[in-house]
């Protein structure tokens, strides 16, 4: 076995087994990291990134063995502005995991599904809401203000590539439903629980950044590179699909691919070139150059068909901006502009030109 091959395997288990032994975690685990800081950077996870798993952990200072539910946050809050009268219980009822603290130290939570909301962009990122469900009494943690945060752990995968990255909290605070108008931003500890009638939940926000760290291939690379061959299959097509519908064409992207622009039609000519950048920059290629052509393309593609463009000849101005558009695009696919070709300056003339 090569090392490379050892590597995948040694990183699988680790992954798998702080999946399973994150579930409901009773007893105070310790933590990857010292967390006896006040600052880190935010989490970067490349752009198209599966989240593998995802781990929150938190040190307790005060444990009386009452469950703590952790929440999707649902609306924006600032650390030292947020009170409970003004949050307003913007949080969603199903939990996203939980933990029951039986002794003092650090405790974690595997979150996977939430953050994977959050990169997916299902869901802002908005946080996390800690809270107890039964009256009983308070529980205690440490706030980042006290120099030992709470931290999230994230573990991706890309193209077959892995890699994690994990970030303190950036913000956190308790609000407390018998101090409606008051901030405990400043605070050095977070709180959850019941004093008689009176309730108190935590709130935590952390910051994870996309970032693209991709190259582009050519039309003729993706082309040729789907589930249905020639050449070997690409996963990158995974994530826009063979088999989905292109726009008005009443084709199929990888029927759209193989389709010549019959007659110089303009259509496909810049379908080919749209299909390459969308898979591209799914993958991780950053698109800010060609970002403004890409919505131009979008936008035409959702008012006209291929039978219309088709017809269009000569300078026709419509004609002129698919094409002009398609150049554009072909540029970036190629590596003439952008993050740069994967396939270097192999790139054919046509998938360059055409």
């Amino acid at each position: 076995m090569n090392k490379y091959k050892l590597f995948l395997v040694v990183f699988s288990l680790l992954v798998a087994v702080t999946f399973m032994s994150c579930q409901n975690d009773q007893n105070p685990v310790e933590p990857f990291f010292n967390s006896n800081q006040t600052e880190f950077s935010k989490a970067t996870i490349p752009y198209g990134s599966t989240i593998d798993s995802a781990v929150f952990y938190i040190d307790v200072t005060t444990a009386l063995n009452e469950q703590v539910t952790l929440h999707r946050v649902t609306a924006d809050w600032q650390e030292m502005v947020v009170t409970w009268n003004n949050f307003v219980g913007n949080f969603n009822g199903t939990s996203e995991g939980s933990f029951t603290p039986s002794a003092t130290g650090w405790y974690e939570t595997e979150v996977t599904s939430l953050v994977s909301s959050w990169v997916d962009s299902t869901y802002p990122n908005y946080g996390i809401l800690l809270k107890e469900e039964s009256p009983g009494q308070i529980q205690i943690f440490s706030s980042r203000e006290s120099g030992m945060s709470s931290y999230l752990k994230v573990w991706w995968s890309l193209n077959g590539t892995y890699g994690y990255d994990s970030t303190a909290a950036f913000s956190d605070t308790y609000i407390q439903s018998d101090s409606g108008d008051v901030n405990f931003g400043s605070s050095m500890e977070l709180i959850t629980g019941w004093q008689d009638t009176v309730e108190t939940q935590s709130l935590v926000g952390f910051e994870i950044e996309m970032v693209y760290t991709g190259c582009t291939r050519s039309k003729g690379y993706w082309k040729t590179h789907s589930i249905y061959g020639p050449a070997p299959y690409d996963s990158g097509w995974e994530l826009l699909g063979e088999d989905s519908t292109f726009f008005l064409s009443n084709q199929s992207n990888y029927e759209v691919m193989w389709t010549p622009p019959s007659g110089g039609n303009a259509y496909y000519k810049l379908a080919h070139q749209y299909i390459a950048t969308a898979i591209n920059t799914l993958n991780g290629a950053d698109p800010s150059e060609v970002q403004e052509s890409f919505d131009d393309a979008t936008d035409l593609f959702n008012n006209y068909t291929p039978e219309y463009i088709g017809g269009l000849k000569g300078n026709n101005p419509l004609r002129q901006e698919f094409n002009s558009l398609k150049s554009i695009l072909a540029q970036y696919n190629g590596g003439e502009i952008g993050p740069g070709s994967c396939e270097g300056s192999n790139v054919d003339y046509l998938d360059r030109f055409e």
